[in-house]
């Protein structure tokens, strides 16, 4: 018994390994942001900060809006938040971070803010992290507010509090309490990275024993698991097999009808939709019927 507990603990421990390897894809965000976060972009450290160990896209623009038409800058204007969100489509991945808004009108800003998420949503994208304004004027407190109410209506939408994070440190920015300083840039830098963190943690599988099967009596069992981008995950065995008359279906259920009895040990994985895995070796008994 405890040479196989020995070697599912180093299987797990080889699986987790080979799930960081340097082949494995980085975990994709796509980063949409306007002037404020060309402090982060045009210096090497917070930028760096950033990105480790993430595939991050960056889609960053001078006198960006949510919608309509952005504010002229050097002769051109930027694409909206909207229109990257229809031109890259399924490019932008299933985690953004939205850093975008002081552009935008006070009146109108909740009708914009509708329309980015509705067209993140449409694109493939399965969580928004938007990144409140900062600012002591009314407007700001105003538009801080919209975004709120769009996150308690739109389970995808998560807000962060920048304005909060950062209050009463003036040297973070610059004179007008919104572009930044390099202090600044990097206080943002691990600010967003934590967030983003929290929803690539590891994909962990609740420890749950399973019930105990018995033979040529239908048998139905669920997995659970936490961590990642959320559900669904997918399911799979990733050492070891099931006996003939069960299996593990897609969505983390064990069943079927056992044939024979046993003591069954096997490694179980569960993956988000950014390819996050995680594993846990687990044992089911499968009892004969007297």
């Amino acid at each position: 018994m405890r040479s196989a507990l020995a070697f599912l603990v180093i299987t797990l421990a080889v699986f987790a390994a080979r799930a960081n390897a340097a082949d494995q894809t980085p975990p994709q965000v796509t980063v949409i942001g306007d002037s404020v976060l060309t402090a982060v972009q045009w210096n090497a450290d917070p930028l760096a900060l950033l990105e480790q160990g993430l595939n991050v896209q960056l889609q960053i623009g001078i006198c960006r809006r949510l919608t309509g038409v952005s504010c002229p800058f050097d002769d051109g204007r930027v694409p909206t938040l909207v229109d990257v969100a229809a031109s890259l489509g399924p490019q932008l991945g299933k985690i953004v971070l939205v850093e975008v808004g002081y552009n935008d009108d006070h009146d109108t800003f909740a009708q914009s803010v509708e329309q980015s998420i509705d067209a993140l949503l449409a694109a493939g994208v399965q969580r928004i992290i938007w990144s409140n304004l900062h600012g002591f004027a009314q407007q700001w407190i105003d538009m801080n507010a919209v975004l709120a109410a769009a996150a308690r209506r739109h389970p995808e939408l998560t807000v962060i509090d920048w304005n909060d994070f950062a209050s009463n440190h003036w040297s973070w920015f610059q004179g007008d309490a919104i572009h930044l300083t390099y202090e600044g840039a990097m206080e943002m830098a691990t600010f967003f990275r934590r967030a983003i963190d929290r929803f690539l943690a590891p994909v962990v599988i609740e420890p749950t024993p399973l019930p105990v099967a018995h033979v040529g009596r239908k048998y139905a069992a669920h997995f659970t698991a936490t961590g990642g981008v959320g559900g669904p995950y997918q399911w799979r065995i990733e050492r070891g097999s099931l006996p003939r008359g069960l299996s593990l279906r897609p969505g983390g259920t064990i069943d079927g009808v056992p044939r024979r009895s046993g003591r069954i040990n096997v490694v179980v994985s569960a993956s988000d939709s950014t390819g996050l895995v995680g594993a846990r070796p687990v044992t089911l008994k499968i009892a004969s019927v007297d």
